[in-house]
């Protein structure tokens, strides 16, 4: 299975991140049980922008944490941070690899295919001798990004029910192993706990090793000990729709082509009662 990439290293990236093109995003999430925001990092890469997708590029009109706002709201919102079509997007979290894939799917959503992952975030920029500087780009010229909405990468719970009966589609879950296996409550008190009926369970920290992502070998062996194959329907749920992305990246890595995340996840499932919850 060949695939392009999605991933850039920190040597990559000092090499090109004064390219005309080039457009640094940092990501970051509120804690889930507190909301604080996520503490402050000892720097950043210079000339990167905040990528919020807590408050900004998100549907202000859903109930539901950071959820993919519509088309015409991503173009809007990404103009303002100077995204133009022509852009190459590079995108990094403090953590090494948590939040960054979910921009990264974000911006596939929306046809931007010109978009990287700094594989082990702003600890590989350092730990290679990176820059850094005291603060973000807050005011860039506003670009000229088009939406083109890739509407076969996301699914609603309507398709998720549909495909949790079909023999070569797949529902992985990224949450950990015991809130998957109803032993642990969820952060989000008013969730149930448990899973879907035939999901299999993936913890996206099973794809990740010191902050970078496994070998497109190891990731695809993970895969394929759950019975995935390749040509599989694979549809990633989490808790809130970002470590989700960690399992599309860790997937498209491997190689599997049929990719979708379910933007509800568990925070929408594990609220609806009308929706079966095993454990």
């Amino acid at each position: 299975m060949e695939v392009k990439s999605a991933l850039v290293s920190a040597h990559w990236l000092q090499a090109h991140c004064d390219d005309s093109d080039i457009i640094v995003f940092m990501s970051a999430m509120n804690d889930i049980t507190t909301g604080a925001p996520e503490p402050a990092p000892e720097g950043y890469i210079p000339g990167a922008r905040l990528f919020d997708f807590e408050h900004q590029v998100c549907d202000p009109n859903s109930s539901l944490p950071h959820t993919m706002p519509s088309p015409d709201k991503f173009e809007q919102e990404v103009r303002r941070l100077g995204v133009n079509n022509r852009s190459v997007i590079v995108v990094y979290d403090n953590q090494g690899l948590f939040t960054a894939p979910r921009v990264w799917w974000m911006f596939k959503c929306m046809g931007h295919e010109q978009v990287y992952i700094l594989n082990g975030g702003y600890p590989a920029w350092q730990k290679e001798g990176g820059k850094s500087t005291s603060s973000l780009i807050t005011s860039p010229p506003t670009g000229d990004f088009t939406s083109q909405f890739n509407e076969s990468l996301l699914i609603d719970y309507q398709g998720v029910s549909h495909a949790l009966d079909i023999t070569d589609s797949w529902v992985v879950d990224a949450r950990a192993a015991a809130r998957f296996n109803g032993a642990a409550a969820e952060p989000r008190p008013y969730l149930r706990s448990g899973h879907m009926p035939n999901a299999v369970n993936l913890p996206f920290t099973h794809c990740i090793e010191q902050g970078r992502l496994l070998s497109p070998d190891s990731l695809r062996d993970k895969f394929a000990a759950l019975g995935i194959k390749e040509g599989d329907q694979l549809i990633f749920s989490c808790g809130s729709r970002v470590t989700a992305c960690v399992l599309a990246l860790a997937a498209h890595e491997a190689g599997y082509k049929q990719l979708s995340v379910y933007d509800g996840s568990w925070s929408e499932w594990g609220a609806n009662h009308a929706l079966p919850v095993v454990c």
